[in-house]
């Protein structure tokens, strides 16, 4: 039984292909390509633990204890972290993550290294900060990733950097490997932290597991979040032994349900083979993507992505297009002038063929 939870994403999604016949979209459940959620609904339930304690079951707080720490035992391996923290959302995680890095400078010895610089969308008035650093007085917004500029605002209060390698929010970027390894450089060179959000692009959504995997760098920390349809959102702080040592005790546990979604995304994801049928998924979806953009260059100027995360740009607002394509039973994300589609990891082609097809409806309506 589904319900819904106020921290997840709030667009539907259904493992219904809508099929395009003429100028309309046979009736049916959407095609969630809005990115609400990495698993089509139908997709999760092979999971042994969540076959032996379905979503919803009791847990008692032994039992969610021990849910957590098989499930950090299951994720430490497959990142670059040697701690893993498992808190019920995404807030909660981004409010550990400040307060371990603080906690560990003052251990070490540096009490006044408080402050985080939030690289953001260069130039974009809009961006915000990540869920539950807002008001705090020590985070600071900088939006530009320009490494002299990064510098410049560096001192002695400084406790690290913060960056998505993916950008989600107003726009698209895929913040290329140079940046991130300068942002790297400049951590290593003056004692910081450098720590990653990839509460979006991660967990498989690049074509590998970590979005910044593609580029080689390294951070020291990184929260994923997971939202499935029918638990709670989970949220994993991951961390180097190094920076743990600021870890506080006593942190929210994660809800029962919740835990047993992320053990069945884990092991969906360590299948052999699975990550290398997303990436297939992914080439076969910026083929599609490639040809539309090149079909129909009267409606898109640019083209960008990564894995299962590609964005068509448009020359003004894409809202009003992804209004349209929600009518047909696609669901689809505007940010901005960039129109994202971001299909679940299981998504098969025929599904993508579907959402390339009714995008290329509504174009075709619109040059009339």
């Amino acid at each position: 039984m589904s319900a819904t939870f106020p921290d997840s994403t709030s667009e539907p999604n259904a493992p219904i292909t809508p099929a395009v016949v003429g100028d309309t979209c046979v009736a049916g459940a959407p095609l969630d390509f809005s990115g609400a959620s990495l698993f089509f609904p139908e997709n999760i339930a092979g999971s042994t633990l969540r076959a032996d304690a379905p979503i919803g079951s009791p847990q008692s707080a032994a039992e969610a204890a021990a849910l957590s720490d098989a499930l950090c035992a299951k994720i430490s391996p497959v990142s670059f972290g040697d701690r893993v923290f498992l808190l019920p959302s995404e807030r909660d995680a981004w409010r550990s993550a400040v307060e371990m890095v603080r906690r560990y400078h003052r251990l070490v010895g540096r009490p006044k290294r408080r402050r985080f610089i939030v690289c953001v969308v260069p130039a974009d008035a809009t961006a915000s900060l990540p869920p539950g650093l807002e008001g705090d007085d020590e985070i600071v917004v900088l939006r530009t990733d320009d490494h002299a500029a990064v510098q410049a605002e560096v001192d002695v209060t400084t406790a690290g950097i913060l960056i998505a390698p993916v950008r989600t929010q107003a726009g698209f970027e895929v913040v290329s490997g140079s940046v991130l390894a300068r942002l790297r450089e400049t951590a290593d060179e003056y004692g910081l932290i450098l720590a990653f959000d990839e509460s979006f692009c991660g967990l498989g959504r690049s074509g590998m597991l970590w979005a910044h995997e593609w580029t080689g760098v390294t951070p020291d920390l990184m929260v994923a979040r997971h939202s499935p349809a029918d638990a709670p959102p989970l949220a994993a702080l991951v961390v180097t032994q190094r920076l743990a040592r600021g870890a506080l005790g006593g942190s929210a546990l994660a809800d029962g349900a919740a835990l047993l979604a992320g053990h069945a995304l884990v092991d969906a994801l360590s299948t052999p083979g699975f990550q290398e049928r997303v990436q297939n998924r992914s080439w076969y979806l910026e083929d599609r993507l490639s040809a539309l953009f090149y079909r129909r260059r009267a409606a898109f100027t640019a083209m960008d992505g990564l894995g299962l995360m590609q964005a068509l740009t448009l020359a003004g607002d894409a809202e009003p297009m992804r209004a349209k394509l929600a009518t047909h039973g696609l669901l689809t994300r505007a940010m901005g002038s960039v129109l994202g589609l971001f299909p679940p990891l299981t998504v098969e082609e025929s599904d993508i063929d579907a959402a390339v097809s009714i995008i290329d409806m509504i174009c075709a309506q619109e040059e009339r």
